[in-house]
C-alpha cells in the first residue's frame, strides 16, 4: 500500500472520529479533510498528471475492489478523493449549502451515519451495475446525494435555495426532482460522471433517514431543561426560529440537536456571557441563573 494512502486513511478515520465524539460540524470537517487530501496528492505527484499518479489510482474505487482484500479500503478513500479542483469545489459547496443546514437539524452524529452510509450505498450500486467495467470512481457526490435525499424525507416542505438557481426558494422534493432530471441528462450525454453512485446515495438517504435519526447516538438534553426556560432566552429572530422548530419536533434526538444549537447561540441577558447547563438549571459562564 502506498504510504500516502496510509496517511489518507489515518486522516479520514481521525477526523471522522474527532467530529463524532466532539460533535464538531462534519460538513466542515469532511470539507477540510477532502481539501487536505487533494492538496497532499497534488503535492506528491506531477500536478499535470495527477489522476495518473499511483496514489490517485490506489485511492480511487473500482468495482473489483470489493473482492480484493488489499484494496477494499477504496470504498472509504474514494469518498474523500477528487479528480480536480472544480470537482472538489462543487462538493465542498454542496456540503456548505446543504450539509450544514441538515446537520443542524439532526445533529452531527446522525449526520455522519447518513453521510457515510449513503456514500457506501452509492458506491455499491455503481459496482453492481458496472461490475465488468474498468472505471475509477472518486468524490463525495454519492454521500452528498444521500444528504439531499435524507433532507427531503425528513423535511419535505422545507424551502431552500440551490447554488445554480439563486434567489428562488424551492421545496426539497422539487430539488430532488431537478437532481434526478440532471442525472438523466448526464446518463444520456455519456458524461464521465458516476450517475449510479449519485442515485444510489440519494435512495439510501431517502430510505434510511427516519430510522437513523431515531438511533440513540445523541447526548439527550430534553429532560434537563424546559422549553419555557429557552423561550425566555430567545431574543433574536434566529433563536425564535429554533424555538418554533423545537415546538414541532417529535424525535427526541433531533430535539436535543436543536437545543444544543440554541444553547450555542444564546447569550446571557444580564452579561452577554455564553450559556451552560447545570443539572436542571440554566446558568451563564459568569454564574447568573436564568
Amino acid at each position: 500500500m502506498d504510504i500516502w494512502v496510509v496517511v489518507a486513511l489515518i486522516v479520514i478515520i481521525a477526523t471522522t472520529l474527532y467530529s463524532y465524539y466532539r460533535q464538531l460540524s462534519y460538513s466542515l470537517v469532511a470539507s477540510v479533510a477532502c481539501a487536505a487530501l487533494f492538496a497532499m496528492m497534488v503535492g506528491v505527484s506531477d500536478a499535470s498528471h495527477y489522476t495518473h499518479s499511483t496514489t490517485f489510482v490506489e485511492m480511487a474505487f473500482t468495482p473489483k475492489d470489493l473482492i480484493d482484500t488489499e484494496h477494499f479500503y477504496t470504498v472509504c478513500t474514494s469518498m474523500f478523493t477528487h479528480a480536480d479542483f472544480g470537482h472538489l469545489l462543487m462538493n465542498i459547496l454542496g456540503l456548505a449549502f446543504l450539509g450544514t443546514i441538515f446537520e443542524q437539524r439532526i445533529g452531527v452524529r446522525h449526520f455522519i451515519v447518513i453521510y457515510i452510509l449513503a456514500g457506501v450505498c452509492g458506491t455499491l450500486l455503481l459496482a453492481a451495475l458496472r461490475w465488468n467495467d474498468t472505471v475509477f470512481v472518486v468524490g463525495a457526490s454519492g454521500a452528498i446525494s444521500g444528504i439531499l435525499g435524507a433532507f427531503a424525507r425528513m423535511f419535505p416542505n422545507e424551502r431552500m435555495m440551490i447554488i445554480f438557481i439563486p434567489f428562488i426558494p424551492m421545496r426539497t422534493w422539487t430539488i430532488v426532482g431537478l437532481f434526478l432530471l440532471l442525472q438523466i441528462f448526464y446518463a444520456i450525454g455519456s458524461a464521465n460522471i458516476a450517475v449510479e453512485a449519485h442515485v444510489g446515495g440519494l435512495v439510501a438517504g431517502l430510505a434510511t433517514a427516519p430510522y437513523v435519526v431515531k438511533m440513540p447516538l445523541h447526548r439527550r438534553v430534553k429532560k434537563m431543561i424546559s422549553l419555557n426556560a429557552l423561550r425566555r432566552l430567545a431574543r433574536t429572530p434566529e433563536l425564535k426560529a429554533i424555538i418554533r422548530r423545537l415546538e414541532d419536533e417529535e424525535i427526541a434526538d433531533v430535539r436535543s440537536a436543536w437545543i444544543e444549537e440554541f444553547l450555542s447561540k444564546a447569550k446571557c441577558p444580564h452579561c452577554g456571557a455564553r450559556i451552560r447547563i447545570s443539572r436542571e438549571t440554566i446558568t451563564c459562564e459568569r454564574g447568573h441563573m436564568l
